[in-house]
């Protein structure tokens, strides 16, 4: 998926191209097209799509393993806990060390418990809770569980970092950037979010 197009935009670039290429006799009346999982609109890589009788299998893929590699920056917290939304605070940075970082990421792994951010694709009364969130509704978030297999450093020069992550479906890594700023007595927010990997798909498997 390229920067700055939502899920569903994707979907509708690859019907286009769908409708171009299949032969108009063969085309079903109805394009069916499905994703196995909302992207940050800011996001860039893997998103697995299904078409026609494909869709039925997309329930997996929203529970399905994921791999992504984040960049994040200390210092400041964001709305959305990514760089496209308001600055809500702003805290020194400059005493976290590397290995404080790297000791951080390690209580992060395995079984933990996570708040998804407010600006989310979770539903609350059948609407998006980031929808209700934009017209002023304070949703209380609760944690819940969620697994995170490997959590790694890649680079690190303050105040910015990069991590990547696996992790199992309903993993925010927003939230997690959110909460390691929080952990390492600052803040910090997601500025890049590149999923390589959905379920059995791999950034090699791309088309697009």
């Amino acid at each position: 998926k390229p920067k700055n197009w939502t899920s569903v935009q994707a979907l509708e670039e690859i019907k286009k191209v769908l409708r171009k290429d299949i032969p108009t006799h063969f085309q079903p009346p109805v394009l069916k097209l499905g994703h196995g999982g909302t992207l940050d609109h800011t996001a860039t890589g893997v998103l697995a799509v299904g078409v026609g009788w494909g869709c039925k299998l997309l329930p997996i893929f929203l529970h399905g393993d994921k791999k992504y590699i984040a960049t994040g920056r200390f210092g400041i917290a964001t709305t959305t806990y990514n760089e496209t939304g308001k600055i809500t605070e702003e805290m020194k940075y400059d005493h976290i060390t590397e290995e404080m970082f790297e000791n951080t990421l390690q209580k992060y792994t395995g079984k933990i418990y996570q708040t998804p951010p407010k600006y989310s694709a979770l539903k609350y009364q059948g609407r998006r809770i980031g929808d209700w969130t934009r017209e002023g509704m304070d949703i209380e978030m609760k944690p819940r569980p969620v697994t995170c297999y490997s959590l790694k450093s890649r680079k690190f020069h303050l105040p910015h970092f990069e991590i990547e992550v696996a992790c199992g479906g309903g993993f925010y890594v927003r939230s997690l950037v959110h909460d390691i700023g929080q952990a390492l007595s600052s803040c910090a927010h997601v500025t890049t979010l590149h999923p390589t990997k959905h379920g059995p798909f791999m950034e090699e498997d791309l088309f697009g």
